[in-house]
C-alpha cells in the first residue's frame, strides 16, 4: 500500500481535512469566499494520465481534447455523474421556499451569534463550472478506481480528476461538504465556501466498506433501505450487505418458489417483491454502493418450514436454546434430495437477478447447530462439507464471488476454495486468538468487524422472556442482551482493525462491515440506532485506524447536520454548548 503511505504522510505536512468526513488523506485550502451558482454547468473531459497527479505540486498538465476515434467517456459512466450531479444540484440548490435546499447553518460551531458569514453587501463570485476529468487507469491497487482529485480555483472553475466513475461520485460528495447556508434567508438560493482556492487528494484504505443490515426480523422496507442508503452514499461506503432471511421470517420474494415469501414472510406488508429488490439495488449502484444479497444456510432457516416443512431438521424443537442460538430451532436437512432441489431452483432464480448489480453473493454459514442433527461436530463437518461445496459451486456458475461467515473455517474446519471471503465477527476464538487473524493466517481473504465494536444493535436489552416456570432461568434484571454494553460512536471509532494481523497478510483483509442485527430494530428507529455511529465506521474504512479528538468530534458533529438535512433521523454526537465553546469539553 504504498500510495497509501505516502499520501498519509503528506496529509500530516499539510495539515487537517476540517469537517469533511470521512477525512480526505490531503486539503489544502485558502480563505476567499465563492457562492454556487444555480445554474452551474458540468463537462467532461479525457486526458493522458502523468505521475504527477496525485502530487499538489507539480504544473498542471496540458490538455489534450479527444475526438473521433480517441477515447472518450462512456455513456454509462457519464449517466451516474449525471444523475450524481443532479442530486448535488437538488440538495445544495433552493429553488424556492417550496423546494428548500438541504444544506445547513453552521451556527452550532461558533459562538453564539458570532458566525463567521461572508458580507452579503459585497460582490459575489461564483462557481459556474465543474468538469470531470477522466484519466487513464495506472496498473496500481484496486483502490485507484475509488480516487479523486478536487480542484477549486479563485477564479470559480472545479476540475474533479478521476479513474472511474466511483471516484466522481466520492469527489461529488466531498464537493458538497464544502457548503453551507447563509443565515440571511434573502440568500437561501445559493450555498458558499470560505475554503478557496481547494485542493483535495484522497483515496480509501480498504476496498470493501460496508453495513450488514438484518431486513429479516423486523420489517425494514426498500424505502427505509434507500434512505440508509444516502447516508451510506454520504460516509463512501460501498456495499450494503442485505441479511435478507432468517428463522423467524422470509421477507424475499423468490417467483420460483413463490409460497416461500407468501407464507414465510410476517404479513404480505414485509415481502420485498422483484421489484422492490431491482429498485433498491439499482439506487444503490447510482451511488456507488453494491447491494447484495445473503441467504443464510443450513442454519437460521426456519421460515422455510411455513412453506416446505419436509426440509427443515427440527422446527420449533424444545427446549430451543439446546437446538439453535434463538428461536425458533430449525436448520435446513443435509444429504437430503430435495433440499438440494430447493436450493438449486432458489439459487438459479435469485443470482440472476442480483448479479448486474453486485459481485458478491453471502451463503450465511453462521451458528450451525449439530445438535439440531443429532450429530457431534466432527460427524456434522462432513455433511457440511458436501453441503458448501455444492452452494459454492452454485455461485460460481453465476459467475459471483461466494461469502460465508467464518464458523465454516474456525468452528468446523471446512475446505472453501480460494476465492471465498470469509466475514468474521467474533473477537477471539475459543482458545483466545484473533478470528481475523486466524483466517488470514490460512490464506482466505476476509472482513472484519466484530461484535466487541461494531455490532449496533448490541446494548439495548434482550429480548428474551424470563420463563417463569423454570427456577433456573438466566433471563433476569438487568436482563442485558449478550453483547452489551451499547457500543458508542467514540469505541466504534476507536477499533482497529489490524490491531493482530503481521503485515505480510493484511493484503487478504479486504476491508470490513458494521452490523445492525434487526431483533429489536425496524423501520422506526433504524435511523437513530444507526447513525452517526455508521459514519464514524465509515471513517475507519476509509482511512484505518484513527484517535478520538475534539477535532473529530466536531468533523462528525458536521457530519450529522448533513444527515439530518437529508432526512436522515441522526442522534447528536455532542452537547451542542460544547460544539459553540471549543476546548471547553475535554478532561
Amino acid at each position: 500500500m504504498l500510495l497509501y503511505s505516502y499520501l498519509e504522510a503528506l496529509s500530516c505536512i499539510i495539515g487537517i481535512g476540517f469537517a469533511i468526513w470521512p477525512q480526505p488523506m490531503i486539503f489544502e485550502h485558502g480563505s476567499k469566499v465563492l457562492w454556487l451558482s444555480p445554474n452551474f454547468e458540468t463537462h467532461y473531459e479525457f486526458e493522458e494520465p502523468l505521475a504527477g497527479f496525485l502530487e499538489t505540486t507539480l504544473p498542471r498538465p496540458k490538455r489534450r481534447r479527444y475526438e473521433h476515434t480517441s477515447p472518450t467517456v462512456d455513456q454509462q459512466s457519464k449517466e451516474v455523474l449525471d444523475s450524481a450531479v443532479d442530486r448535488m444540484r437538488d440538495d445544495l440548490i433552493s429553488d424556492s421556499a417550496v423546494s428548500p435546499s438541504r444544506v445547513f447553518v453552521p451556527w452550532k460551531f461558533h459562538p453564539k451569534n458570532a458566525i463567521p458569514e461572508p458580507d452579503t453587501a459585497r460582490h459575489k463570485d461564483y462557481i459556474r463550472n465543474i468538469t470531470f476529468l477522466f484519466r487513464r487507469p495506472p496498473a496500481l491497487q484496486k483502490q485507484i478506481e475509488e480516487s479523486y482529485a478536487l480542484d477549486v480555483s479563485e477564479e470559480g472553475n472545479v476540475e474533479i480528476s478521476i479513474y472511474h466513475p466511483l471516484g466522481g461520485l466520492h469527489g461529488l460528495t466531498t464537493f458538497r461538504q464544502l457548503f453551507y447556508k447563509h443565515s440571511d434567508p434573502r440568500e437561501a438560493v445559493s450555498p458558499y465556501t470560505p475554503f478557496v482556492p481547494i485542493i483535495i487528494r484522497d483515496l480509501p484504505t480498504f476496498e470493501h466498506r460496508g453495513l450488514n443490515l438484518d431486513i429479516s426480523r423486523n420489517i425494514i422496507t426498500p424505502t427505509e433501505v434507500m434512505r440508509t442508503l444516502e447516508g451510506l452514499a454520504m460516509s463512501k461506503f460501498n456495499r450494503l450487505h442485505l441479511h435478507a432471511s432468517d428463522a423467524q421470517s422470509w421477507p424475499l420474494e423468490i417467483p420460483a418458489l413463490p409460497q416461500l415469501a407468501m407464507k414465510g414472510s410476517y404479513h404480505e406488508d414485509q415481502i420485498w417483491s422483484v421489484a422492490d429488490l431491482h429498485h433498491v439495488q439499482n439506487f444503490g449502484a447510482l451511488r456507488g454502493i453494491q447491494v447484495y444479497l445473503e441467504i443464510d444456510m443450513p442454519g437460521h432457516t426456519a421460515s422455510v418450514h411455513a412453506a416446505y416443512p419436509d426440509l427443515i431438521q427440527s422446527y420449533n424443537r424444545q427446549p430451543w436454546f439446546n437446538y439453535s442460538a434463538q428461536p425458533c430451532a430449525g436448520q435446513l436437512k443435509l444429504n437430503n434430495t430435495n433440499v438440494t432441489n430447493f436450493i438449486d431452483i432458489l439459487l438459479d432464480d435469485v443470482l440472476p437477478r442480483t448479479e448486474p448489480f453486485t459481485s458478491l453473493f453471502h451463503l450465511g454459514g453462521d451458528e450451525v447447530d449439530a445438535n439440531a442433527y443429532d450429530m457431534i461436530p466432527s460427524e456434522l463437518a462432513i455433511h457440511l462439507q458436501n453441503f458448501v461445496d455444492h452452494i459454492i459451486s452454485k455461485v460460481h456458475s453465476h459467475f459471483l464471488t461466494p461469502m460465508v461467515w467464518e464458523e465454516h473455517i474456525l468452528d468446523y474446519n471446512l475446505t472453501l476454495p480460494n476465492t471465498t471471503i470469509v466475514q468474521t465477527w467474533r473477537a477471539r476464538t475459543s482458545n483466545g486468538r484473533s478470528a481475523l487473524a486466524e483466517i488470514v493466517k490460512r490464506g482466505y481473504k476476509a472482513l472484519f468487524g466484530t461484535g466487541d465494536a461494531w455490532y449496533l444493535d448490541c446494548g439495548f436489552g434482550g429480548w428474551i422472556d424470563p420463563d417463569l416456570s423454570n427456577p433456573k432461568s438466566t433471563i433476569k434484571d438487568p436482563y442485558s442482551d449478550y453483547c452489551a454494553p451499547l457500543s458508542n460512536w467514540r469505541h466504534v471509532y476507536s477499533y482497529d482493525p489490524l490491531a493482530d494481523i503481521p503485515e505480510e497478510q493484511q493484503h487478504l483483509v479486504l476491508g470490513g462491515e458494521v452490523h445492525m442485527w434487526g431483533e429489536q430494530t425496524d423501520g422506526i428507529d433504524l435511523d437513530s440506532k444507526l447513525w452517526p455511529r455508521t459514519a464514524a465506521a465509515g471513517e475507519i474504512l476509509w482511512k484505518g485506524k484513527r484517535t478520538v479528538s475534539e477535532d473529530v468530534t466536531r468533523r462528525l458533529a458536521e457530519m450529522r447536520e448533513w444527515l439530518v438535512a437529508k432526512g436522515i433521523g441522526a442522534g447528536p454526537v455532542q452537547v451542542t454548548w460544547c460544539l459553540m465553546n471549543r476546548d471547553n469539553c475535554k478532561q
